[in-house]
C-alpha cells in the first residue's frame, strides 16, 4: 500500500491498511491510521497524528515549520482527527508554544483546495471550511461551522458552531454560534441565523424563531454587549443554545461581529 518512490522515515508508523501515493515524503515520527489514503505528493513534516478513514489530496504539507517568528523549533505537532477530507495544496502547521503546542483538526471535516491552517489552530468536529481560506494561527472553529471561500481570519478568532461565513469575509472579531458574518468590507458583520444551516442540523422552528431574537438583539448598535448579555440571561438563561452564546461572547478576546 505504498508506492515505491515514496520516501518514508524510518520512524514513521504507518498503519498497514494506509495507502501512501506516488512521490509522498514522510519525514520523522509520524503516526498514520487505518485506511487513510495520501495521494500523490504528500509531505507530512515531524510529530504528526492523523486518525482514520482521511483522504488527503495531492501535495498537501502537514506538519511544516510555523510562520511564527518567535518558533525556536520547540518539540510541537499536528493532530488530525477520522474521516477528514483534506483538498489539493492544504497547508497545515505545526502548533507553537505561544499556544498549547498542537495544531488540531478534529472528525468529518472538509478542508478544501489551498487552504491554510496556521499554527495552534482548532477546528472541531463536522466543519467545512471552502478552498482559497486562510486561517491564521491560534484561531479556534467550532463544530458544524462552515468558511466560505476565500475567507481571511485574523489570529485568535473564534468562530462558534453551527456559524457561517460568508464568502470573501475578512474576518476580525469573533463570530456568534448559530450566526452569520456577512461582507466583503473589512471588518465583516453579523447578518443574523444561520437558518438554513440549523434547519439542515434539525433545530425545530421554536428555537430558530429564538435565535433570530437574540441576534436581532446583538446587532442593536444603541446597546452595549453588556446590557444584551444580560437581558438574555434574564430571558432566555434556561435555554441551552443561548447559554452557549453567552458563554462565547463572554470568553472573547477580540470582540464579537455585531
Amino acid at each position: 500500500m505504498i508506492h515505491p518512490t515514496a520516501v518514508i522515515s524510518a520512524y514513521a508508523h504507518i498503519d498497514p491498511t494506509a495507502e501512501i501515493g506516488p512521490w509522498c515524503v514522510i519525514d520523522g515520527p509520524v503516526h498514520i491510521g487505518p485506511r487513510t489514503v495520501l495521494m500523490n505528493g504528500v509531505a507530512v513534516y515531524g510529530d504528526v497524528r492523523i486518525g482514520a478513514d482521511n483522504h488527503i489530496g495531492a501535495h498537501t504539507a502537514i506538519g511544516g515549520r510555523p510562520q511564527d517568528p518567535s518558533y525556536q523549533n520547540e518539540p510541537t505537532r499536528v493532530e488530525i482527527g477520522h474521516r477528514n477530507q483534506i483538498f489539493e495544496y492544504v497547508s497545515i502547521h505545526r502548533g507553537t508554544v505561544r499556544g498549547d503546542g498542537c495544531t488540531r483538526l478534529g472528525n468529518d471535516n472538509m478542508v478544501m483546495a489551498y487552504s491554510h491552517l496556521a499554527h495552534d489552530v482548532h477546528v472541531g468536529t463536522g466543519s467545512r471550511i471552502t478552498a482559497y481560506c486562510g486561517i491564521s494561527g491560534h484561531c479556534q472553529i467550532g463544530d458544524h461551522a462552515v468558511i466560505s471561500g476565500m475567507v481571511g481570519m485574523q489570529q485568535f478568532v473564534r468562530v462558534g458552531a453551527y456559524a457561517f461565513v460568508s464568502g470573501h469575509a475578512a474576518i476580525t472579531q469573533d463570530v456568534l454560534p448559530y450566526s452569520v458574518a456577512f461582507g466583503t468590507a473589512c471588518p465583516a458583520y453579523l447578518h443574523g441565523v444561520n437558518l438554513i444551516g440549523l434547519e439542515r442540523h434539525g433545530l425545530v422552528k421554536a428555537d430558530l424563531q429564538r435565535l433570530r431574537q437574540v441576534m436581532q438583539l446583538w446587532r442593536d448598535h444603541t446597546r452595549t454587549a453588556q446590557s444584551v448579555l444580560e437581558q438574555l440571561k434574564q430571558q432566555w438563561g434556561d435555554q441551552p443554545q443561548v447559554r452557549e452564546i453567552i458563554a462565547f461572547a463572554e470568553g472573547t478576546t477580540r470582540g464579537v461581529l455585531r
